[in-house]
This record gives C-alpha cells, sequence and structure tokens, in this order.
C-alpha cells in the first residue's frame, strides 16, 4: 500500500519549528489581548468584549492542537492549498464536525462563529473529497483544529508543489531540468565539429535556448490552467467554473 500525505502531520511538523521569536509575539499578543478583556478595561474595549464569545480563548485549549497563521501558511505553501473560511466551501461539512462545534460551545460557554478550512483548490472549486481540516478562530489570532475528513494525498504530492511554492522554488527546478536535459543530450545532436568536447559551448548553447524554451512552456501551462504561485494565493478566494 503506497504511502499516504497528511496535512496534519506537516502542520505539526511546521510547529515544531516555531522560532523563539514567534512564541515571543505570540506571548505578547496573548498578553495585550488579555489587557482588553480586563475589568477595568471592558467598558472601553465593550465591542472587542461582546465578540470575543465568537472566538476560542487558548487558555482552556490543548496546546497541541492550537496553530498560528504563519505555521498554516508555510504548510498550505508546502503542498499547494488553500486557507479560507468555512463559507467558501458549497459542500457537507461531516456531522461529526458539527456535533465538535457544539460540543465546543456548550464546554467553553461560546457561540463560535470564524471558521477556516485547509484543503486543496479543488475541494472548495469541485467539492473534491481530498483531506481537509477545520479550524476556530482563536482570541489571540490563531487556529485550533476542530476536525479532520477526507482523502489523504498521494506522497509525491509534495513533490509536485515544490515548483509552485514561489518563484525561487519554480527558477530552481526550471534550472535544473534543463541542465539535464542538457547534459543528456548526445554531442552529434548538438554540433558536426568532430573537434568539439563534452563540455563545449555547444553544451552551453543548447542548455540557454532549452532553457528559453522550457521557460516558455511553462508559462503558457501556468496560465492555461490558471496557476498561480502558493505563495501568492494560499489565502485567495477560489474561482467556481460556471455551469
Amino acid at each position: 500500500m503506497p504511502h499516504k500525505l497528511n496535512i496534519e502531520d506537516i502542520l505539526r511538523s511546521e510547529k515544531q519549528r516555531t522560532s523563539a521569536e514567534d512564541k515571543l509575539l505570540s506571548e505578547a499578543n496573548k498578553v495585550l489581548v488579555a489587557g482588553r478583556l480586563a475589568e477595568k478595561n471592558i467598558l472601553e474595549n465593550l465591542k472587542f468584549y461582546k465578540s470575543s464569545f465568537e472566538f476560542l480563548d487558548e487558555e482552556e485549549m490543548p496546546a497541541e492542537k492550537i496553530f498560528t497563521t504563519k505555521q498554516i501558511r508555510a504548510t498550505a505553501i508546502k503542498l499547494h492549498l488553500r486557507f479560507l473560511p468555512s463559507q467558501a466551501f458549497e459542500g457537507e461539512i461531516p456531522y461529526e464536525a458539527v456535533l465538535k462545534v457544539k460540543d465546543l460551545n456548550a464546554t467553553y460557554k461560546k457561540e463560535l462563529k470564524h471558521f477556516k478550512i485547509l484543503s486543496t483548490k479543488n475541494f472548495f472549486g469541485n467539492n473534491f473529497p481530498d483531506q481537509a481540516m477545520l479550524f476556530g478562530q482563536t482570541l489571540y489570532g490563531n487556529y485550533y483544529h476542530i476536525h479532520t475528513w477526507g482523502n489523504a494525498f498521494k506522497s509525491n504530492r509534495r513533490f509536485f508543489s515544490f515548483p509552485l511554492r514561489n518563484f525561487e522554488c519554480f527558477a530552481v527546478v526550471l534550472l535544473l531540468f534543463t541542465l539535464i536535459e542538457a547534459l543528456i543530450i548526445p554531442g552529434k545532436y548538438l554540433s558536426t565539429d568532430t573537434r568539439a568536447t563534452y563540455f563545449s559551448m555547444y553544451r552551453a548553447a543548447a542548455y540557454f535556448h532549452m532553457l528559453i524554451l522550457n521557460l516558455g512552456l511553462l508559462i503558457f501551462l501556468m496560465f492555461g490552467f490558471h496557476a498561480n504561485f502558493s505563495e501568492n494565493n494560499w489565502d485567495s478566494p477560489v474561482k467556481r467554473k460556471k455551469l
């Protein structure tokens, strides 16, 4: 049975890589929010206090299920995913997830409203049964993992998503792929010059010509399939196809 790729595993690995600086910023944010909710400051922040019942309090939740926007963003970019409000998904949220939300509301006296889903573009655009994670937002702007459902990804998704992470990854793949192409071409197809060595100017010229060709082809494919770098659209709405 082929190995499957689980979003949760990637997200947890990103959480483990959280730097000391990120932890310090998170603690500072908690202090600021706690100050706004302090009894003496409630009247000054009444609007925020009223809306606080729509968010989870991290102090009451298991720390291992809390993820920052930075960690989720890194995971979305790595696997070419989208992180969007739950309203962007027009399919059916699993009943088990609904029960978990109701249980959170009852247990912590909340009226949770701010939910987001981490999954693929196809999941949002065409209701594909891809793996998805449901999150509820916390008072500190982080996200609590509520439920996971759907089919896990094939292990090669990480590999095929690499060129689409950002322009730098795209350039690295393009340069290396073209280099391999140029190196495997037999010298007799590059020139009729019998004095030309394997590493000659003919091979270098072939490399640059193929680089231009491959670049044009890949740009054409990206435009044709409306693809974009994950770094730019990890939280962008998905356009649905008109019937």
